[in-house]
């Protein structure tokens, strides 16, 4: 009994110790430089939309791979946690390792981000900066399972939200881009 409360508590404080999302710059959920009401409010061009789809083409197959490699990592602590007799040590290790991919799928996610800010001028990284409580609000929502519009009202409709990295059980983190949108 004494084990898997050890255990239980290195799976909690380690899921509880996640940076806030708040600390990261995030943008409008989904492809958003493909969305009409988002490219409208930004004022995209033709030309910043082909590079921001590019900047995601270039990154997609990374997304793809570091996202398999955070739901692999999340079936293993899973599985030695649920085993009756659970080595703490290496439900520690099992779950560093998750937390390792985690960092590494939001980093991706933060750098992507990053260098589609160079695409934008700085009134329509402003607009971005502007909207970010909205949209995290809607990403909280859509966790919940309630469906989201962008944070531009109901005209706006779902757009294929709540898929990409850092949208699901495995990463329980907002993204700060999701590259998976199609």
């Amino acid at each position: 009994m004494k084990k898997s409360a050890a255990v239980l508590f290195v799976f909690l404080a380690t899921a509880l110790a996640r940076p806030v999302a708040a600390q990261m710059p995030e943008g409008p959920p989904g492809k958003w430089w493909k969305r009409p009401r988002i490219a409208q409010l930004l004022n995209l061009s033709p030309e910043q939309q082909a590079k921001l789809e590019g900047i995601f083409s270039r990154r997609r197959r990374e997304f793809v791979d570091l996202k398999a490699d955070v739901e692999r990592r999340q079936i293993d602590a899973e599985e030695l946690i649920a085993k009756k007799d659970s080595d703490p040590k290496k439900v520690s290790t099992a779950v560093d390792a998750l937390e390792e991919s985690r960092l590494k799928l939001r980093k991706a996610a933060t750098m992507m981000f990053l260098e589609q800010k160079e695409v934008l001028s700085a009134a329509q990284w402003q607009l971005i900066l502007d909207r970010r409580d909205e949209w995290r609000r809607e990403r909280q929502l859509e966790r919940r399972g309630a469906a989201g519009d962008g944070g531009l009202g109901p005209a706006a409709g779902a757009g294929g939200m709540g898929q990409g990295p850092g949208r699901d059980r495995a990463t329980q983190q907002p993204p700060v881009q999701r590259p998976t949108d199609r």
